[in-house]
């Protein structure tokens, strides 16, 4: 079936597919019905780069300009395995820019020389030299208080959550984290430490897997989201992209999904540069999926909310529209247990060093997705 997709997102970001048909305005329940086909012009129309340091510690920031801002809120955001390139985050960190949020993005692996057991230290120490930069104020947009957060995918969402982790030594040198968004997990080298378990309370937490991720399975993201046994489920989310080929672009829930490229922040390097780029397409899985569950979070956890507040309408988290047709889009599982999300197929996914880990069920789940007997 050769059909066109139209989005209709449950916040402000809602933005039509483009397909061969052309793009068509669709009607949606709840919030989403009130949704504009178009994202609305962001507040900022620049975004002010900035490379700082060398080697697998140096780092990117990324601040809203156009006009500039005095403080604004700051995300780390943490790339996967062999993909420094910015350009391969490129649509995200500019949607998140131009809507107001300072990006950072840790190099925290040069080559194939750089060790796993580096990312972390190399990763923290980026950070924390990020926020001093930000903190003096000069030539930057200082950080607003009490909005700092961490999105990371496949290696780096494992970074997240161990950064995460290390927030709740007030030592670390890393201001609280109000939220951390973990997307398609994975681990080159398990490791022990971090424990997860220091996560704090306050923490939201997002997890989120695909069904068709044969890369990484489901399996970290499974250990993230039990390890993390200080943060209330009132707090936290697992949630599981389905795949959906039911018209054009076909929406797959693969390994590179949460991946979208803009050219305009490509830096050259990269040892499969041209490969990730090629696979970032930007379609509904990244802007009424990824990045809209990323704005609904960021604002919730910024306010004090729950994500039982945040997630109160489930169309906030997890409509992403309707093809030409009127045939709703596959949404994914969401859920705050385990035991009510299906696993992914090679659950543990391709890695160095394979491993077995025992996984404690969960009681009473909570589902929030409509259509979960549909999985394909």
């Amino acid at each position: 079936m050769n059909q066109t997709l139209r989005i209709v997102a449950a916040s402000a970001l809602a933005l039509a597919l483009t397909a061969r048909a052309g793009v068509v305005a669709g009607e949606s329940p709840s919030r989403a019905a009130r949704a504009k086909a178009e994202e609305p012009p962001a507040p900022h129309a620049r975004v002010a780069r900035y490379e700082i340091g060398s080697g697998p510690r140096s780092y990117f920031l990324y601040e809203p300009d156009g006009p500039r801002p005095e403080r604004a809120p700051v995300v780390v955001f943490l790339h996967g395995w062999f993909s420094v390139n910015p350009a391969i985050y490129g649509a995200w960190i500019d949607h998140l820019v131009r809507n107001g949020t300072t990006v950072v993005f840790p190099r925290y692996q040069n080559d194939l020389g750089t060790l796993p057991r580096d990312f972390l230290p190399n990763a923290l120490h980026a950070v924390r030299d990020a926020m001093a930069v930000l903190e003096g104020g000069r030539d930057h947009v200082r950080p607003e208080p009490g909005k700092f957060a961490m999105i990371g995918h496949s290696a780096g969402g494992n970074l997240a959550a161990q950064l995460t982790a290390l927030s709740a030594d007030r030592n670390s040198g890393l201001p609280e984290v109000k939220a951390t968004l973990v997307f398609f997990p994975g681990e080159v080298v398990p490791s022990r430490e971090p424990l997860l378990s220091l996560i704090p309370e306050k923490t939201l937490l997002v997890v989120a897997v695909g069904e068709e991720d044969v890369l990484v399975g489901d399996l970290r993201g499974r250990q993230i989201f039990t390890q993390a046994t200080a943060v209330p489920r009132s707090r936290k989310r697992f949630l599981l992209y389905r795949s959906d080929r039911h018209g054009f672009p076909p929406l797959i829930a693969e390994h590179t999904a949460p991946s979208g490229a803009n050219p305009k922040l490509d830096n050259g390097e990269g040892i499969l540069r041209n490969l990730q780029l090629s696979m970032g397409d930007v379609n509904a899985l990244d802007r009424a999926g990824f990045w809209r569950i990323a704005d609904e979070t960021l604002e919730a956890a910024y306010a004090g909310r729950t994500l039982d507040e945040a997630a109160a309408d489930p169309d906030a988290f997890t409509h992403l529209g309707y093809w030409s047709d009127g045939r709703k889009v596959t949404p994914p599982v969401m859920a705050d247990s385990l035991d009510a999300v299906p696993r992914v197929i090679l659950s543990n996914g391709i890695r160095l060093i394979p491993w077995e880990w025992p996984m404690k069920p969960a009681e009473s789940p909570r589902v929030e997705a409509q259509e979960t007997a549909q999985l394909k």
